[in-house]
């Protein structure tokens, strides 16, 4: 499909639900400011709105706060375009999540679909073993499902709902907190035009009436609850072009955050920024990894983060030939060196005296960029071909803390 087309196409739809949807949501917020306090921000204060294009589908996913202390009319609203018109499920690609190793039978999506649980097998292995509460919460828990499909000429509606899978260092989390899919019909014109077709809800005159009086479903009010302004501040400290990289690590390092690197990676203890020098090499500068998270067996991995924005693409080169960016190499290559460091038995012995942390053979967890600026299928591809070493978002960090928070 032509960019172009696309383009024009998510134009289309924006001054459409500008005038039937957004507008009159403001409109209703003016008139009865009392629905404002439980209101669900992102609907018209998105940190981003991210565009889906498949074949028999479009999709719009809101993302950003629940809450916000002030709403701003003002807001210039960041867009992302993916265009998954090659791709022959297009919600099995907003997801991004394989579940070819399940069984063949697909669950089909179509209708309302409100705290949705759906892990891979491999997942819920992970999660049972860490003593994951399958009865937390009224949940819609589904197991050992092929995937996913929305029927064709049907709508789809996804909140708060988790998705769950697992790579080389282990699960990876997939939040949707509101996603809505609509019928799509690519019709030729002639053999070089092609025209889109939209639709969008059959009630799309009282539409914004029942979002605007919506209550999203947050985490009780108690421990989890008082840590969401938290995940907050870390989101709008992420959402700053002007934030660097020792800001982030910094806050996260804070006694009152802690939680959110141990939450994602499974971690009994958290440590940052510990200086180790080479033992056999002493003119090596010593290296300094941002964390080092000890799991339940007693053993440390490396978590180094970088900035959320990513100077260029992620993934360059032609198509069957694609590399991560020189961008990306780099900072791999900036790891290398802390996996060689523990390749030496006298590194391993002087970092265990010195912290107390015993590092063998670690994984490597690279966080950078966001979501929407890698694609799923190539960035996983690629990322078999490095050893022991894993790349998350800020968006997977984030997905993994707060689905936590529901239990």
């Amino acid at each position: 499909m032509e960019k172009m087309q696309i383009d024009q196409a998510v134009i289309n739809i924006g001054k459409f639900l500008m005038n039937n949807y957004w507008a009159k949501m403001w409109k209703l917020l003016k008139e009865k400011p009392e629905l404002k306090q439980n209101f669900t921000a992102f609907l018209v204060n998105p940190e981003k709105l991210v565009f889906y294009f498949g074949k028999t589908h479009w999709a719009i996913e809101y993302v950003g706060a629940v809450r916000r202390e002030k709403l701003d009319e003002e807001l210039n609203i960041e867009v992302e375009i993916k265009d998954y018109t090659s791709k022959d499920n297009l919600v099995e690609s907003i997801i991004g999540i394989d579940f070819s190793h399940q069984v063949d039978f697909k669950l089909s999506l179509g209708g309302y679909h409100q705290d949705l649980y759906h892990p891979t097998n491999e997942a819920y292995d992970i999660l049972f073993e860490n003593g994951w509460n399958f009865g937390a919460q009224s949940m819609n828990i589904g197991f050992n499902a092929g995937g996913f499909v929305i029927p064709e000429n049907r709508a789809s509606r996804i909140i708060n709902s988790f998705f769950y899978g697992t790579d080389e260092f282990g699960l990876v989390v997939r939040n949707i907190k509101w996603l809505d899919v609509f019928p799509l019909e690519i019709v030729d014109i002639d053999q070089e035009t092609e025209q889109f077709k939209l639709k969008f809800w059959p009630d799309i005159e009282t539409k914004f009436i029942e979002d605007a009086c919506f209550e999203y479903p947050l985490p009780p009010k108690d421990y989890q609850y008082e840590k969401l302004p938290q995940i907050n501040r870390f989101i709008e400290l992420i959402s700053s072009n002007k934030t660097s990289e020792p800001e982030i690590t910094q806050f996260l390092a804070k006694p009152e955050n802690a939680f959110m690197l141990k939450m994602m990676f499974m971690g009994m203890e958290m440590y940052d920024e510990k200086e180790c020098a080479w033992q056999s090499d002493k003119g090596r500068k010593p290296i300094k990894p941002d964390f080092f998270i000890t799991g339940p067996n007693g053993f440390s991995d490396i978590i180094e983060f970088k900035l959320p924005d990513l100077k260029g693409k992620a993934i360059v080169g032609k198509i069957n030939r694609e590399t991560f960016s020189a961008e990306i190499n780099s900072y791999i290559s900036q790891t290398r060196s802390y996996e060689e460091y523990f390749e030496d038995p006298n590194n391993r012995a002087y970092v265990e005296e010195k912290y107390g942390l015993k590092v063998r053979y670690p994984k490597r967890v690279l966080v950078m960029g966001r979501r929407w600026m890698l694609s799923s299928d190539e960035w996983r591809a690629l990322e078999n071909d490095y050893r022991n070493i894993t790349i998350r978002t800020y968006d997977d960090l984030i997905d993994g803390v707060v689905s936590q928070l529901y239990l």
